[in-house]
């Protein structure tokens, strides 16, 4: 369950943590994967290969980390991250939560465009935590 609104929030979600999910939430993912694949025009295979840890630099699966962060509510429809949401919705990463508080700064970073902020979100968490 640690990762599971990280990778939700920015690509979609892992089929290890797929399997820990109620059949509700499973549903709820499934649909707002599917209304983000549709809207932005990303390829499943771009989906699911970053599901997998393999990012693209393409424009579709930053759109589609963008839109799946704003349905779940960590950036609102202008794009500003929602800091009390992110910790209050992500499991924290690390054994201490000051490592935590440190992590969730240091993933925002200083991009002012919505998507880069869900896709460098993405990278960042999952780098310091690839399992």
């Amino acid at each position: 369950m640690k990762q599971f609104l990280l990778i939700i929030t920015v690509i979609g979600i892992s089929s290890t943590v797929f399997a820990e999910l109620s059949e509700a939430q499973k549903q709820k993912v499934d649909s707002y994967e599917n209304e983000c694949m549709v809207k932005t025009g990303v390829a499943r295979d771009v989906v699911e290969k970053a599901q997998q840890g393999t990012l693209i630099d393409d424009p579709k699966l930053k759109a589609f980390a963008f839109c799946i962060s704003k349905k779940i509510g960590l950036q609102n429809e202008k794009g500003e991250v929602q800091i009390e949401a992110l910790k209050e919705q992500l499991p924290s990463l690390v054994e201490n939560p000051e490592q935590d508080k440190d992590l969730i700064a240091s993933c925002l970073g200083d991009s002012k465009d919505p998507e880069e902020i869900a896709f460098h979100t993405y990278i960042c968490y999952y780098k310091a935590n690839p399992n």
